[in-house]
């Protein structure tokens, strides 16, 4: 090969090379840039440290700062290192190494993640196991690529299992790339309502596609409407999503029940929604649960004249098929047919008419949910002194799957007893253990659910 041909073979080579990376870069995205190195020391936070040089900020992989990485003050599953990775970002790979030059590294561990630093959520992967494998030695790196990745702001890793002859220790990377989205908030009274185009032909297709969290158990999520009131609606009941076919213009008409899906929806976490019609065929998806449902013959040629978002027309009260409410939470990329709704509102779209005060930010509420996950684990608060009429209030909300169990307990010094609230064959009851066995009268029912 002379040097004229050698060189045009080696400018295709690189010609080849570049159109390679550039289809990689257009048909999929690249999402592995490293997250938590170039991060300032006030982003890491943790339960302890041991010294000042064990400190959060020096948990970086390959780094050698400090001690060489985190280590709490104690070795135990209380512990937890967490990092904020400054907005919403979308983290497909995480990687663990121990602290330099010692004994010190995780066995294995959970992986936490929440948009506000407060309201926190487990990553679990698809077989259901919650746990991470760590390392074996204090300088190798184990990566684990999320099978489905997530979208966090804070990321938290507890200890599970450490080196028996260390104490814990850890350098943390987490991967991914910028996420970005259109957010709305509905305050209950607002909502969306789009007009497709006349122009647009007619299809046998429609998807949408979009994400909510809310803390209202009920509420109207979509609805879209056809000619002469048939129609698909999405509602929140009682924390699960139903899809629902109405039939006919009068709101009083009670819709059909098609398909239920989701459970505890109202934990003021995103969950992801992807409805999809072909003709009479719907696959129906909440986050990575899909049913698939045949609505009838009507729809082989139905067009979707309006679709309502957050609320439907003629809501109507309450009844056990249906919600009567708008719904209340945050909305984020909601897309019809590959248009974005929320986009068009914030152009003014006259495709979009907005009813009630519709914001493009999504606040948090200050209330934060604690769970219990098992029969060992509690919360003790300590005592407040009593008001000077000898009075004291407490109030919480709770949701538990189990018929009894001990909700409260708070003794009462004057009187010389002890209070136990706990629900009881579906009923919470308040009662004097002390006194169970010679009276009935010292229990006294709350409520039933």
């Amino acid at each position: 090969m002379d040097l004229w041909t050698s060189g045009v073979a080696g400018i295709m080579v690189l010609v080849v090379l570049v159109l390679s990376s550039s289809f990689r870069a257009a048909g999929e995205e690249v999402c592995d840039a490293a997250l938590v190195s170039s991060l300032p020391p006030s982003s890491f936070r943790s339960s302890s440290q041991l010294s000042g040089s064990h400190a959060p900020s020096f948990a970086k992989l390959n780094r050698r700062d400090g001690a060489g990485g985190w280590s709490p003050l104690a070795s135990d599953r209380y512990q937890w290192l967490e990092a904020d990775l400054g907005e919403r970002t979308k983290v497909t790979a995480v990687a663990t190494q121990g602290r330099y030059g010692s004994s010190d590294w995780l066995t294995s561990y959970l992986l936490m993640f929440s948009d506000t630093g407060h309201n926190w959520k487990q990553y679990r992967q698809e077989d259901s196991l919650g746990s991470f494998p760590g390392n074996s030695n204090a300088d190798s790196v184990v990566q684990y690529k999320l099978q489905q990745p997530v979208v966090a702001r804070f990321l938290r890793l507890i200890p599970l299992g450490w080196n028996p002859n260390g104490r814990i220790g850890l350098r943390l990377e987490a991967y991914g790339c910028p996420y970005t989205s259109d957010v709305a908030s509905l305050d209950g009274g607002s909502s969306l309502t789009y007009s497709p185009s006349p122009a647009l032909k007619r299809t046998f297709r429609d998807v949408v596609t979009l994400k909510f969290k809310t803390v209202r158990n009920s509420g109207m999520l979509l609805h879209a409407g056809g000619a002469g009131g048939l129609g698909l609606s999405l509602e929140l009941e009682r924390g699960k999503l139903q899809l629902l076919l109405r039939q006919g213009q009068a709101s009083s008409a009670e819709p059909r029940r098609l398909a239920s899906l989701g459970s505890l929806l109202d934990d003021q976490h995103w969950h992801r929604v992807a409805v999809e019609r072909r003709g009479v065929h719907l696959n129906v998806t909440v986050d990575k649960h899909t049913e698939k449902v045949r609505v009838p013959a009507e729809f082989g040629h139905w067009d979707v004249q309006q679709l309502n978002v957050g609320g439907g027309p003629g809501l109507g009260p309450e009844t056990p098929g249906r919600s009567g409410r708008n719904f209340h939470g945050c909305l984020e990329n909601l897309l019809y047919n590959g248009h974005s709704l929320i986009d068009l509102v914030k152009q003014k779209s006259r495709q979009v008419a907005v009813t009630g005060n519709v914001t493009f930010s999504c606040d948090e509420p200050l209330s934060v949910a604690v769970t219990f996950p098992g029969p060992q684990s509690f919360l003790q608060l300590p005592g407040v002194p009593a008001s000077s009429s000898g009075s004291f209030s407490v109030g919480f909300q709770f949701r538990t799957w189990n018929r009894a169990g001990l909700l409260l307990t708070f003794a009462l010094p004057q009187e010389g007893g002890v209070v136990w609230l706990l629900p009881e064959r579906g009923q919470t009851e308040a009662a004097d253990p002390q006194s169970w066995e010679g009276s009935a009268g010292a229990q006294c029912r709350l409520g039933s659910k």
